[in-house]
């Protein structure tokens, strides 16, 4: 079938609908809601739980909330609803009341090095007051973002600073690496994440009573540039258990785990999926070929994509679909995740035309 008769079989599902409600801060432009035969969020959430899709998803399916009432948002600099950037305005404390420090550069904060919260390890419990979550706004903050609940995306809520990310702001960097791999700090390491995954699964209850998202979106970065900031091995006995808590939290709430970590953390994949990872979208300089013939059927991979540009030709176009289709479908399915402001007016309707022949047979 050519593009022209495929066209005429889906023009009704290519049909784009009134566009949801956009939140007050938001850093992308609104997406595009489709007539398609099952709602994006359906068609997304179905790859998240490895069952076999309607047409490919894209990463912009899942719909991004990270209230205002979360200390570490604002600290972060990454608030993402319908109260916005508090007038203070970036950075700030976190829940554990760690000062952080917005970089306008870079868009993003870090807690400043040099003079860090918890100096011994052993003795974090003399350093660090854990917050009373209880005492954040979640019922005023459920209200006033319900105009933003859809049924067309999958909607996540984001905690950042996640376990390996938190115990670098209590330690700084250099020290809390260290502290992964020394026999001697271990066992305070093991202390500290255990009461850490107790005060995530409690926020993940509350996220799903409040705001009854589908997405957890966890953000912990484990590697740089080059690769992981610890083994495989380090990551297993150190991490895996308590991250594994949070996301059995996750799962019993009927919740999907989108794991955000930045960096070439393709050796640390399976620990990923040992934990219960449903979806990672890693960082192009990850082997995201040779991440998906191994573990393809274990975990829905988000795939690193630049679709064609602007001024690609039909063909050009048709052939970029057909390769990603061909290579990311055969076991298990992988999504892309779009890198680019500007792409072919075409790539998003053909991709959904060739990937609805493509699931149907």
């Amino acid at each position: 079938m050519n593009m022209k008769q495929l066209r005429e079989k889906y023009a009704d599902e290519l049909k784009i609908l009134e566009p949801v409600p956009m939140p007050k801060a938001c850093f992308w432009p609104a997406p595009a809601v489709r007539n398609s035969i099952i709602t994006q969020r359906e068609n997304y959430l179905r790859i998240l739980r490895r069952e076999k899709p309607m047409f490919m998803a894209i990463d912009l399916d899942e719909y991004m909330l990270s209230p205002a009432i979360f200390p570490d948002a604002v600290a972060r600099g990454f608030v993402v609803d319908m109260d916005g950037m508090p007038e203070s305005g970036p950075g700030g404390k976190d829940m554990f009341g760690i000062e952080w420090e917005y970089v306008e550069q870079v868009g993003g904060s870090m807690v400043r090095p040099g003079a860090p919260a918890v100096e011994d390890i052993h003795k974090w419990e003399e350093a660090i007051v854990f917050p009373d979550i209880e005492q954040w706004d979640w019922e005023g903050s459920a209200k006033r973002n319900a105009p933003l609940h859809t049924s067309a995306f999958a909607t996540n809520v984001w905690i950042m600073n996640g376990i390996f990310e938190r115990l670098i702001s209590f330690m700084d960097f250099e020290n809390a690496a260290v502290a992964l791999v020394d026999e001697e700090q271990q066992p305070s390491v093991h202390r500290l994440f255990d009461k850490l995954s107790d005060l995530y699964v409690d926020i993940v209850r509350h996220i799903k009573k409040y705001f009854q998202p589908d997405v957890i979106y966890f953000h912990d970065d484990w590697g740089s540039q080059r690769a992981p900031f610890f083994s495989l091995s380090t990551c297993r006995e150190m991490i895996v258990p308590y991250l594994k808590k949070v996301i059995d939290a996750v799962h019993q709430e009927g919740m999907i785990f989108n794991f955000h970590s930045c960096g070439k953390n393709e050796p640390l994949v399976p620990a990923m999926i040992e934990a219960g990872v449903d979806t990672w979208c890693g960082q192009p300089m990850n082997d995201f070929k040779m991440l998906y013939e191994q573990y393809g059927e274990q975990i829905a991979l988000g795939i690193y994509t630049v679709p064609p540009a602007k001024d690609a030709t039909e063909e050009e176009v048709v052939k970029a679909v057909q390769d990603f289709l061909d290579t990311y479908t055969r076991k298990g399915v992988a999504y892309p995740v779009i890198y680019a402001d500007e792409y072919s007016d075409m790539y998003l309707d053909i991709l959904y035309m060739l990937s609805r022949e493509r699931f149907s047979q």
